[in-house]
């Protein structure tokens, strides 16, 4: 079976930066964030036993969310200025693991892990492919198909255990599937991304709407159901237009002008001396036994098997 590990660039390394100390190489660079960033990665590849694996990121710009509604993510504090001097790096460890990486100018890295999740489950002859997202950003639980595209979270803390979410998991956690998420957004916000949704309705509220009628078009054409109270109705009605604006900036955007191309993705498909390089130069020798195997070691192994 193939096994595509869609990474979401953005989410792993801001974790890498607030949950690793200081570290850096022995000429002053500081490191941390990409020091985090390559340990979660190699976690996810060992543990995770993709055949292929992609990164996406999101890039400087405004994009097409920012453009419909300017207060969209306007309440998030600009990048620390010692993560920022780190993304290069991060990209370069990726590019020397030969890991094909996405960025496209008014997405975000969300649209295209859509995207690239899509376009490998969609065709029929493969069905024997499977994607796993890895991000620490629930968003993504919306992209979930059955058994075919689930979400890994990341450990939360050191108290905590990763988490693989498939559909089954979704409803057991949420009590609907996993694209109702996005009209669950669209009614109580998500204060994270600045999306307003329904003033005055929260998560418990904005549930049991998703429950009841299923999606937000479902909300609306039961309006005046006796199901729904007389005050969430009004405050429904007085923020209609909000809540479908909400709807569309909440849903990933799985149509990115983008392809994906099997060979490229494949993960044993490195060069590991220039990496074995990079990583001397980084500092990461305890990271180097966890460094995938590559297509030289693989076929050795598979000779002596």
């Amino acid at each position: 079976m193939r096994k595509l590990i869609l990474i979401d660039g953005n989410s792993l390394l801001h974790r890498a930066y607030h949950g690793f100390p200081p570290l850096s190489t022995p000429k002053g660079e500081l490191i941390n964030a990409v020091y985090g960033f390559t340990s979660m990665l190699l976690t996810i590849l060992s543990k995770l036993g993709p055949t292929h694996a992609a990164v996406t990121w999101d890039l400087k710009g405004p994009t097409f969310r920012k453009v419909k509604y300017d207060k969209y993510k306007a309440n998030r504090s600009p990048m620390d200025d010692e993560l920022v001097s780190q993304i290069e790096r991060t990209k370069q460890v990726v590019e020397v693991l030969n890991i094909p990486q996405f960025g496209i100018e008014g997405y975000e890295g969300d649209d295209l892990i859509g995207t690239l999740a899509r376009l490998a489950t969609d065709e029929e002859s493969e069905s024997d492919t499977q994607v796993v997202i890895a991000t620490a950003d629930r968003d993504a639980l919306q992209l979930i198909k059955g058994k075919q595209i689930v979400v890994y979270l990341p450990l939360q803390n050191k108290a905590s255990q990763a988490t693989v979410f498939d559909e089954e998991k979704v409803v057991e956690t949420y009590g609907f599937k996993p694209k109702q998420i996005v009209d669950l957004k669209s009614l109580m916000g998500d204060s994270s991304d600045n999306i307003p949704g329904v003033k005055g309705v929260g998560k418990v509220t904005a549930t049991k709407l998703v429950q009841e009628f299923g999606c937000l078009k479902g909300v609306y054409e039961n309006i005046e159901s006796d199901k729904i109270s007389k005050r969430v109705r009004e405050l429904l009605i007085a923020d209609k237009e909000m809540a479908m604006q909400s709807y569309e900036l909440a849903e990933i955007n799985n149509e990115a002008p983008l392809k994906i191309d099997w060979e490229d993705c494949l993960l044993t498909n490195y060069d590991k001396s220039k990496a074995l390089l990079l990583f001397e130069e980084l500092g990461f020798r305890s990271l180097v036994p966890r460094m995938p195997r590559d297509s030289w070691e693989k076929e050795t192994e598979e000779i002596f098997l």
